[in-house]
């Protein structure tokens, strides 16, 4: 696998995946948006810069969807007519209740032959307010802390020690890893905007935005179409089904003919 540099504007669960598919992101257009007005008939999309970011404790995340199970995604490569199987991703969410409250922990495995990315997280059920994040990857290892407006954490690689960091920020934040999360639990309708205040290890305290452009069937399933932007001009499209409120599918494009998408498979009983 060549070496490659993934840009830190990548959301997190994406920038993991590029390390272990082995591509390096390029300008992105609007695919995105087009595919999704396409599907849901809403036409042109707006970027929500003028809403507040929504932060831990703001009170408008229903978290009902974010129970204990475990769903596995196909990750495909998309790439001049021609699509490249890259490897699967093993999200296992487990919901439980302690004396201090109601904690969502979960893994998210990312296996490409050999390599591996293993990342879990802590955050608290009802606010969305991270607690730790934890990465292993091929090159680096993270650990992060959250408490409020402080983080406190490492990075460094594998084989050396880690450089730690103490920063606290003017917000508190949401951890950018846990993005899908965010997103599942926000009252999502057509023409729904938000914007969620996160912390990036790579890059600091971010906004991430969403816009629901509309709805479509996905997998035999109603699916809210859910425009995610994580940095300004860079895109992916959500599809989170109705009912289930799972994600269904995401696509992100990284160039002008490579596209990655994340596809849930479906289970056979």
């Amino acid at each position: 696998m060549r070496s490659i540099r993934v840009p830190a504007v990548a959301p997190t669960c994406a920038r993991l995946l590029l390390v272990l598919a082995g591509f390096v992101p390029g300008i992105p257009g609007t695919m995105q948006a087009q595919v999704a007005a396409a599907a849901s008939g809403a036409g042109q999309t707006a970027t929500p810069d003028s809403l507040r970011p929504i932060r831990p404790g703001d009170g408008v995340f229903d978290s009902r969807h974010l129970q204990t199970d475990t769903v596995r995604y196909a990750l495909t490569v998309f790439r001049e007519g021609s699509q490249l199987p890259v490897g699967q991703l093993t999200n296992e969410m487990q919901r439980d209740s302690s004396e201090s409250g109601v904690w969502l922990r979960r893994v998210q495995r990312i296996q490409r032959g050999s390599a591996q990315v293993i990342d879990s997280s802590v955050t608290e059920a009802h606010t969305l307010a991270p607690r730790l994040h934890r990465s292993l990857q091929p090159m680096r290892r993270i650990t992060l802390d959250f408490s409020g407006r402080r983080v406190r954490g490492s990075v460094g690689p594998v084989d050396a020690p880690p450089v730690p960091f103490d920063t606290v920020l003017p917000m508190p934040a949401f951890d950018s890893g846990n993005w899908d999360l965010l997103v599942r639990a926000l009252p999502l309708a057509k023409g729904y905007a938000a914007r969620l205040a996160v912390f990036d290890v790579d890059g600091g305290l971010r906004a991430y935005q969403i816009q629901v452009t509309g709805s479509t069937v996905v997998q035999d399933e109603e699916a809210h179409v859910v425009i995610f932007t994580f940095a300004r001009g860079r895109e992916s499209v959500v599809w989170i089904g109705k009912q289930s409120g799972q994600i269904l599918r995401i696509e992100t494009l990284l160039n002008a003919t490579t596209m990655l998408q994340q596809e849930r498979i479906r289970e056979t009983h």
